[in-house]
């Protein structure tokens, strides 16, 4: 551009200069007669200006996956129109394949992704193609578009293959944004490894949030999306010229379709890996990033006291947190006296196995921001554990190579077993990587309450081999001890053997978990166990517009010890073999087909404080344990398309399971239902229900009955402003314990060495939340909030339920961005 061009105007290396010197010698005075002609001539000038910005298309379809996506300096009004001049200048990205329900085709539907960067931000065009009436789309609230068409674009700012930043957009540009981890957890990007599952949002953890913006608009065929994230909201290399890994997958509802702009193959041990390049960004400026979010609560609860009077009592607190950005790939955030209350209760669960601990993933707004890089295999860091600190100190990012992450945080007494001491915690979590998609791990973590600690060390391994075996090892180990406890500690590990195939594919497993070993900064749900498992898959596509797409079988065949019983050689507590087979039917429908059988032991010192009286007179004596038991089952399921205003999902499990409380055999019976209804583009219906039920196998009788309906109502009326209400229900019934052998009571033994029977449970509740929510942006929101417990004496008998507590939540946090 010539001296004096406005800075508002866009430069386009490689674009014609000619209609703009045109112009300046048209408005020359001494040839300003020539004013009429201006008016003939700007038309053609404005063509061979838009003419000379012709861009350059990179097809999947023929492997033209390394972009050179032009640098505009520029700003345009993101408005969910692409009918700016600039993106006439913006690299195209098109030729997508499918790459489910089968790979290796061309997609059905035709979709461009425009992409070009300024100094601050990278900007994405999506113009999607689909035959009129079929788009599925509402004005949800972020993070809930996964029932909507969508368009996902994973950025790899690291180019590493390991993780991209996921941000995904509806037709109408409601956001979800998260991070695809390719190798968080040992699972991988699918089912036994990360090849063969699917590329959905449910691949990736979206309780990340970025300050980006996005608007979008229906067309009479199809949808456009217009983009702009800014280089202050990544993370990224500090190295300049740079290049980033790049991927977009499109998915489809009115066929359940994910196509990919690069040719993705399901055979392939790292789907990340399979990603393009953006190259040469360079002179890119995030600026000072630093943010301030101040927080003030305000919560009322009420209860009645022991007279049945209702009392009330109110808190304000204020606290804040820090962001600051210290380099594009170096991090560090502060809290100080922070909110952590979450919005929302954790939807209810029936666990599979009473013997283990439920697992409720991490919500709070402090803990998820980089949560990614704590990650570790068999969740050694699960930052739920720290309760209600007082203050938090957190640093992640990359250094020298290394992926970091440190956090330190001192919790309240009420979490410590003495309600005296705080908890301290200190996590540590670095990876290296290295030969392609491989990486090397350590994991330290501590937690000290007065003299008592825990701390557990752990060193892991991730080994890629010819792009489709992968083998993954860990090793940890955890000391206990303190405030008058005996030192105690012992092993965890892990080996892992996947193959990833396209048809057919393979997973061998060896964890083993020491009697002794404690985590109290993870989440172990069990130990004393040695567990081998082995699973093979065999996948069948169906030709393109076939019935069935595709089946999917997996063998799966496992046993279970005790860890001293293995070593010893004997024989297993527990055996499963099971076939899960899985069909995809064309319209978007699926199905699911899983019998199973399995054996179970049981393990006398589990029950070594039970009881049981053989006559009226006679003295109490130990419980002995029932005999193995093989039970069969069965599993049935059925997923329908997202139509336009309704899905639905179920699932029914019959025939016999073990019950372990008197180790005898019951009748099962589980239901897993749910909807999705929306009747309007801005109301939302979604209702659960689970169903499980066990009647004793020796005598008919009922044992236990658990439901736990939940309905969630939303009102979206705006992007920023919406209203939700959410109840559950939640009805135990649970018959007292009666030996198996005799009929007789089972007895437990107290500490102080006396016996009671054990007696029957039942508790039947209701939670109701209401709230109103304003958040115009991440970070900046205001929260009203009332929730209520129930509780009944019978089940379902909502008009005899009474009232136990209730609260008013207020909550303001205002983002300020330097």
């Amino acid at each position: 551009m010539g001296p004096g061009t406005d800075a508002a105007t866009f430069t386009c290396p490689g674009c014609s200069r000619r209609a703009y010197e045109l112009f300046l010698d048209i408005m020359n005075p001494r040839s300003f007669m020539l004013l009429p002609l201006v008016l003939v001539l700007a038309p053609a000038a404005q063509a061979q200006r838009a003419g000379s910005c012709t861009p350059r298309s990179y097809s999947g379809l023929r492997s033209e996956l390394d972009v050179s996506a032009p640098r505009i300096d520029t700003t345009i009004v993101i408005d969910g129109s692409l009918d700016e001049a600039v993106w006439q200048c913006a690299a195209v990205l098109d030729g997508f394949s499918q790459y489910g329900p089968a790979d290796g085709r061309p997609a059905e539907d035709s979709t461009r992704v425009l992409v070009w960067y300024s100094a601050d931000a990278i900007h994405f065009g999506v113009r999607a193609f689909a035959p009129p009436g079929t788009v599925r789309s509402s004005l949800a609230d972020r993070d809930r578009i996964a029932n909507d068409d969508n368009v996902q674009i994973l950025l790899d700012t690291f180019d590493d293959r390991r993780s991209a930043l996921m941000f995904a957009v509806n037709p109408l540009g409601v956001q979800t944004d998260g991070i695809r981890a390719e190798f968080a957890g040992f699972f991988g990007g699918g089912p036994g490894g990360g090849g063969f599952g699917r590329a959905t949002l449910g691949s990736a953890d979206l309780s990340q949030d970025y300050l980006w913006q996005s608007r979008g608009r229906l067309l009479d065929d199809g949808f456009e999306v217009e983009i702009r994230i800014p280089f202050k909201s990544l993370r990224y290399q500090g190295t300049q010229p740079q290049a980033w890994g790049i991927q977009v997958v499109r998915h489809t509802q009115r066929n359940d379709f994910q196509d990919t702009w690069t040719p993705a193959l399901r055979g392939a041990a790292s789907f990340l890996a399979q990603s393009g390049r953006l190259t040469g960004l360079t002179e890119m400026r995030r600026g000072l990033v630093l943010e301030a979010t101040p927080v003030v609560t305000s919560l009322t609860r009420g209860a009645p006291d022991a007279d049945g009077d209702w009392r009330r009592n109110s808190t304000q607190e204020i606290g804040g947190d820090i962001r600051w950005g210290i380099l594009p790939n170096l991090t560090i955030n502060a809290t100080a006296n922070p909110d952590f209350s979450q919005v929302e209760s954790d939807v209810g669960q029936i666990p599979g196995d009473v013997r283990f601990s439920l697992f409720f993933p991490e919500l709070r707004p402090f803990f998820v921001d980089g949560s990614e890089q704590f990650e570790t295999p068999n969740r050694l860091v699960h930052t739920r554990q720290i309760v209600q600190p007082v203050g938090a100190l957190k640093l992640t990012g990359r250094l020298a190579g290394n992926n970091v992450a440190l956090l330190s945080a001192l919790d309240e007494r009420s979490a410590s077993s003495n309600s005296e001491d705080r908890p301290w915690f200190n996590i540590l979590r670095v990876r290296r990587p290295f030969a392609g998609n491989s990486a090397l791990g350590l994991t330290l973590t501590d937690r000290e309450e007065g003299s008592a600690y825990n701390r557990v060390a752990s060193i892991d391994s991730r080994l890629v081999l010819k792009r489709l075996y992968v083998v993954e090892l860990q090793a940890a180990g955890s000391v206990t001890g303190g405030d008058g406890l005996d030192r105690r500690g012992g092993p965890l590990f892990t080996a892992v053997y996947d193959r990833t195939g396209r048809s057919f594919g393979f997973r061998y497993e060896l964890t083993g978990v020491h009697p002794d070993f404690e985590t109290r900064a993870g989440f172990v749900n069990r130990n004393d166990y040695v567990q081998p498992q082995a699973n093979n898959r065999y996948t069948w596509f169906g030709r393109r517009g076939a019935f069935v797409e595709q089946i999917q079988n997996f063998l799966q065949l496992e046993g279970l010890w005790t860890w001293d019983d293995f070593w010893k050689g004997t024989s297993p507590l527990e055996t499963r073999a099971s076939l899960n087979s899985s069909f995809t039917i064309r319209g978007g429908w699926s199905a699911s087909l899983r019998p199973s059988i399995e054996t179970f032991d049981f393990d006398p010192r589990e029950y070594a404080d039970l009881g049981v009286i053989q006559g009226a007179d006679a003295p109490i004596e130990p419980f002995v344990v029932g005999d193995r038991q093989t039970v069969p089952s069965l599993e049935l399921g059925v997923n329908t398309p997202q139509f336009r205003r309704f899905g639905a999902s179920a699932s029914v499990t019959v025939g016999r399971q073990v019950e372990f409380f008197e180790t005898d055999k019951v009748d099962r019976l589980d239901l897993d239902l749910s909807a999705d209804w929306r009747p309007t583009s801005q109301v939302r219906v979604s209702a659960i229900y689970l169903h499980q039920r066990f009647d004793r196998v020796r005598d008919g009788t009922r044992f236990s009955t658990q439901d736990i309906p939940r309905l969630r109502v939303e009102y979206q009326l705006n992007r920023a402003i919406f209203f939700r209400f959410v109840s559950q229900y939640e009805s135990l019934t649970r018959a007292a314990l009666r030996d198996p052998r005799t009929g007789g009571p089972i007895f437990r033994r107290a500490d102080d060495g006396s016996w009671t029977p054990v007696p029957s449970q039942e508790s039947h509740t209701l939670r109701a939340d209401w709230l109103f929510s304003y958040v115009p942006v991440p970070g900046r929101v205001i929260y009203v909030g009332y929730g209520s417990n129930l509780a009944g004496d019978e089940a379902f008998h909502l008009r005899d339920m009474h009232r136990t507590t209730d609260a008013l939540f207020v909550k303001l946090s205002w983002l300020y961005r330097f």
